[in-house]
């Protein structure tokens, strides 16, 4: 298999995983924004200057964008164990949004924040992206071998 015909069938699960990993991250952060935060101020911050509580916001978030994007780097380079810091980071967005329908937010909001998740589930769960992963592996396995076999090469 070439790295066209690789890309051209299954680079769509891939990046539709990728981009639901984003929305999910980016949905979650945004009702953050609008309730979580409202009523962390409310409660734990009450005496905290809104620019600390607004940076920690903006560094857990970059800080998940980072993991994700790290995830994902890790899965391409053949270590599928990596798949389950993408299902940790899609249940801890679902986890994080869920108890916010007490405080009734913005249902298409609301909604959004819940599908991606699930999307992004589904995703990682398809037959395509769980054949990229064992196709991953092997190109790995190779690569592996292809570095023991020129370094020993070298050494002679």
């Amino acid at each position: 298999m070439t790295l066209r015909d690789f890309f051209r069938q299954y680079f769509l699960t891939f990046m539709g995983g990728v981009f639901a990993a984003c929305f999910s991250l980016a949905l979650a952060l945004a009702l953050a924004l609008a309730l979580a935060v409202a009523l962390a101020f409310v409660t734990y911050f009450r005496d905290a200057p809104m620019a600390q509580v607004g940076l920690a916001i903006m560094l857990v978030g970059a800080l998940l964008i980072l993991l994700t994007v790290h995830s994902n780097f890790m899965i391409l380079r053949g270590r599928p164990s990596w798949v389950w810091v993408m299902v940790g980071i899609y249940l801890g967005c679902l986890l994080f949004v869920l108890p916010m329908v007490q405080y009734q937010p913005h249902k298409v909001l609301y909604g959004l924040a819940l599908l991606f998740p699930f999307l992004g589930l589904l995703a990682l769960n398809s037959k395509a992206q769980r054949e990229m992963r064992i196709k991953l592996v092997g190109v790995r396995r190779i690569r592996q071998s292809v570095k023991s076999t020129v370094r020993s090469s070298s050494r002679m």
